[in-house]
């Protein structure tokens, strides 16, 4: 199958681009059902799953706004263009967004006693 030139170097920005959104609406997503469970008293297995599900895909947000930072430094170095390194800034945000909720997901879980 022959991909054209230029496809084939937007390819891997548009698939970061689109996986890291998606996983940052699923996010905000089980965050919304958590506390509309925690408002309506869900049982505890359903919130201690929710969060279960709430750190993995955090943890897949974190590893994919790395490559894309990494990918938007790699193309700035190369085009010297501005909008990749705010790209970069915007992918740095959420990382450090999923590290936090990561990290309150793990205090709720110490706090409560689950495992």
């Amino acid at each position: 199958m022959n991909i054209p030139g230029n496809l084939r170097k937007k390819l891997l920005p548009i698939l970061v681009n689109r996986s890291v959104t998606f996983l940052f609406v699923m996010c905000l997503l089980i965050l919304f059902l958590y506390s509309i469970g925690t408002s309506q008293g869900f049982v505890d297995t359903t919130q201690f799953n929710l969060i279960r599900v709430y750190m993995v895909f955090s943890i897949f947000l974190i590893t994919m706004s790395i490559c894309g930072i990494i990918l938007n430094v790699i193309r700035f170095s190369a085009q010297k263009k501005a909008r990749y390194l705010l790209r970069a800034g915007v992918y740095l945000l959420l990382a450090l967004f999923g590290t936090a909720t990561v990290l309150a997901a793990m205090f709720i879980f110490t706090i409560s006693g689950g495992n």
